[in-house]
């Protein structure tokens, strides 16, 4: 007699994704361990979360038609990016779709203007900063740093996209010239000379459960993350998560939320914040007991968050694989670290293409740090 076997779970949520890139695809990934079935709405069949899901959906996220139709199938909406059409997305969500981080949170953080603004009204350490709306802003702006500030656009920049730093009055005076068009508008933040940069992540459900994961090193080049490694500590982490925290509760934040920070001595400055998984955390994809793509899964879903997080080894570090170029990238076969390919079907210049994670209970975090950039090496990017 044959034996009679059960369909595949029916799970009454479902998760939808704007946008296809590589955060996505882990988002994908860890949500089909977790037995969560998971949309995603994008341009391209190539694009890196397409090629790990059964639900892809064909569809530009700022076409109202494409939205409207994709938000009518999921019931829980998260983000890749934080530059998504807030205004369009409530315009065509249904009454009953579940968002999170919530449209408010992603309009308040996807503005640089505004996202400095709570955390100074939460007493979180930050620079100082102004809004610059014109050149006559711009100029007061100068004097009022003495010519040493680093400019943003307000919206769309990430990894050193729209940002401009000034040491002196040549490089002002440069900015002032070469800026003709202020409707996007811009702040101008105190430039800090720190001593290094670190980052962390932290997550919260709608039940008020909250965790984070360690405090890392983090090394930029050419405004993009080169490299983390740790865990590191600081004698002001302590009070800056019971700050992060306490904003978190105080505005009913859901999900993942990054701080990046300025170390300048005993102080810890945030420099920006992003409401989404990052590329700081991809270590926790090796070096945790909890991935950060799997908490912000839980976190969505208001799944608990109680178990604490532990680490699978004493010291780790990620290395990214950013191209330099447009030949194709052949792939060492031999490597000690564990290799994140994330399946992009063009390499070119600043193309974050991939990353390597490594963990050691012996090695110390510098040490894995050098085996990293030698193996790096061999891909020759």
């Amino acid at each position: 007699m044959p034996v009679k076997t059960s369909s595949a779970i029916k799970n009454p949520l479902t998760i939808g994704i704007l946008g296809g890139g590589q955060l996505a695809r882990f988002l994908v990934e860890k949500g089909q361990n977790l037995g969560i079935e998971t949309w995603v709405l994008s341009d391209n069949e190539n694009d890196p979360a397409a090629q790990v899901t059964s639900h892809w959906v064909k569809g530009n996220p700022s076409d109202p038609k494409d939205l409207s139709t994709f938000l009518k199938t999921v019931s829980v909406l998260t983000f890749e990016s934080e530059f998504a059409d807030v205004n369009l997305i409530q315009k065509v969500a249904p009454k009953q779709l579940q968002i999170f981080p919530s449209l408010n949170d992603i309009k308040t953080f996807q503005d640089r203007f505004s996202q400095k603004t709570l955390l100074e009204t939460h007493s979180i350490e930050t620079s100082a900063f102004l809004k610059v709306s014109c050149t006559d802003d711009l100029n007061r702006s100068g004097e009022f740093f003495n010519y040493k500030y680093v400019l943003k656009k307000r919206f769309g920049g990430y990894d050193g996209y729209g940002t401009f730093i000034v040491k002196n009055k040549k490089d002002h005076l440069k900015v002032v010239q070469s800026i003709t068009d202020f409707k996007i508008g811009f702040i101008a933040e105190a430039y800090i000379p720190f001593d290094f940069e670190c980052a962390a992540t932290f997550f919260r459900n709608k039940k008020d459960q909250w965790t984070h994961t360690p405090l890392v090193f983090s090394k930029q080049s050419q405004s993009k993350c080169d490299y983390v490694y740790g865990p590191i500590h600081h004698s002001s982490f302590e009070k800056m998560k019971k700050k992060i925290k306490s904003l978190m509760k105080k505005i009913d934040y859901v999900g993942a939320l990054t701080f990046e920070f300025f170390v300048k001595g005993n102080e810890l400055i945030v420099n920006e914040t992003a409401p989404r998984v990052h590329n700081s955390a991809h270590y926790t994809l090796d070096a945790l007991s909890q991935d950060q793509f799997t908490l912000h899964l839980k976190s969505v879903m208001n799944w608990g968050l109680s178990i604490p997080i532990t680490s699978r080894s004493t010291h780790f570090c990620m290395v990214n694989l950013v191209g330099t170029n447009e030949k194709s990238v052949t792939i060492p076969k031999d490597l000690s670290g564990t290799l994140y390919w994330y399946g992009k079907t063009q390499n070119r210049s600043g193309r974050k293409m991939g990353h390597i994670n490594y963990s050691s209970n012996e090695l110390t975090a510098q040490n894995l740090l050098k085996l990293a950039q030698k193996e790096r090496n061999r891909f020759k990017l």
